[in-house]
């Protein structure tokens, strides 16, 4: 049977290279609140099957870790589902739904999104490539494809203006020029598929990652290269992983962390709309054993200490020198709050490399009372600007500092991405 039409005149579609930390959970409540927000705006793409003739719903073709599936692309889509009552968040989907409810706040609540979930658990971002071994992508595209095909034919307009990058800690073995390297195909055809069906390129939008508690013997090359992808492709930095808590002490989120990711990363969207800036890039200046690392933040924003971020997961000496870290040790760090910058000394002016919120340490035994811990790359700093949750009470969101590392070559400080 063909899902309606649905009551929208225009809907969003939003393209994921997203796995494990992306992937949708279980939360009915959560979920419940969601739909609360943007009723009958939100749908996903119904009829789809997979080559085994199971049913393709918003959360993909697959789940978890090993199990993955090819859509079969001789089986088109019927129509578009409500996605009410899914019992599932994810940051995606949230994104979307707070996308929707910033437009029916607008008075335009025939605005509407389209949720879907093509990732899954452990995989590479070479697998969104349309060539590669792995589905992913060609799942991914075969959706893009459908959508605007049905979006057609109900007269709906579709609009794809973000593809959302959160592929998390599986790649924290890659090194980081392989992982850009197939970064860069999988993006291209997806932009130019987005370009050619919807008629404009894609913005990107990023969740950096790097969230594992124990990064001992971990190249960790990825949170910078996606840093560099970000802002190499003109995109939007969101969020950083790092500063959620962790629910599994490997590298995954909770719901509710899940839903504030998804919410942060629609603040984001919405203040680049709005035409104000919201990427946090950083500079380091080193004369001697003196280095400066300054913060390019928004205007009237300062820097800020969460001085107790980490009571809960190993305390204070967990997070030395505020995350900064330097070959041969630091003499001393002072920030200046006002001024969006830090001091340090170094022990050795011929220091190799210097570190921020990206420490090789292990995390995996430093659990609060509820079993929760933190990612192993921490800084107690952050930028001023925060607001409200409106969907995780008590909770804020936050503004995170980019985490990087780099090398020395006498005064000239080189970023390994």
């Amino acid at each position: 049977m063909t899902a309606p039409r649905p009551s929208v005149t225009s809907l969003d579609i939003l393209p994921v290279y997203g796995q494990s930390e992306n992937r949708s959970s279980e939360a009915v409540a959560l979920s419940q609140a969601l739909d609360a927000t943007a009723p009958g705006q939100i749908h996903y793409t119904f009829g789809m099957v997979t080559e085994a003739g199971r049913p393709v719903d918003s959360s993909g073709a697959g789940w978890g870790g090993s199990s993955m599936a090819a859509i079969d692309q001789t089986h088109p889509a019927q129509g578009f589902a409500p996605a009410a009552g899914l019992g599932r968040v994810s940051p995606a989907f949230t994104l979307q739904f707070c996308r929707a409810a910033r437009w029916r706040a607008a008075g335009h609540p025939e605005q509407g999104a389209i949720i879907g979930d093509h990732g899954y658990g452990g995989r590479y971002i070479n697998e969104w490539r349309r060539d590669d071994a792995s589905p992913i992508g060609r799942n991914q595209q075969f959706w893009m494809r459908e959508s605007k095909r049905l979006a057609d034919g109900f007269g709906i307009a579709i609009r794809c203006p973000y593809v959302y990058l959160f592929q998390g800690s599986s790649a924290k073995d890659q090194p980081g020029a392989v992982y850009r390297a197939d970064f860069n195909v999988a993006h291209g055809e997806t932009v130019a598929l987005a370009t050619e069906l919807f008629g404009v390129a894609p913005q990107l939008v990023v969740v950096v990652n790097g969230a594992d508690v124990n990064t001992i013997g971990d190249v960790y090359a990825t949170p910078g290269v996606q840093y560099r992808i970000a802002l190499d492709y003109g995109g939007i930095i969101a969020t950083w992983q790092r500063i959620y808590p962790i629910n599994d002490q490997n590298a995954h989120v909770d719901p509710d962390a899940k839903l504030l990711i998804g919410e942060t990363s629609d603040w984001a969207i919405s203040e680049v709309e709005a035409g104000r800036p919201w990427n946090i890039t950083y500079g380091v200046e080193k004369s001697g054993s003196d280095v400066i690392v300054r913060f390019a933040l928004r205007p009237g924003e300062t820097l800020m200490q969460r001085a107790s971020l980490y009571d809960a997961f190993g305390g204070a000496g967990t997070c030395a020198d505020f995350g900064f870290e330097a070959d041969g040790g630091i003499s001393s760090v002072t920030p200046d709050f006002a001024g969006n910058s830090v001091r340090l000394t170094l022990a050795s002016a011929s220091a190799r490399w210097l570190r921020f919120a990206h420490q090789v340490q292990d995390c995996y035994a430093l659990t609060d009372a509820g079993g929760y811990t933190m990612s192993a790359h921490r800084t107690t700093l952050f930028a001023s600007e925060t607001r409200a949750s409106r969907l995780v009470p008590g909770q804020a969101l936050w503004r995170a500092l980019p985490g990087f590392r780099g090398s020395f070559a006498g005064d000239s400080f080189q970023p390994e991405a």
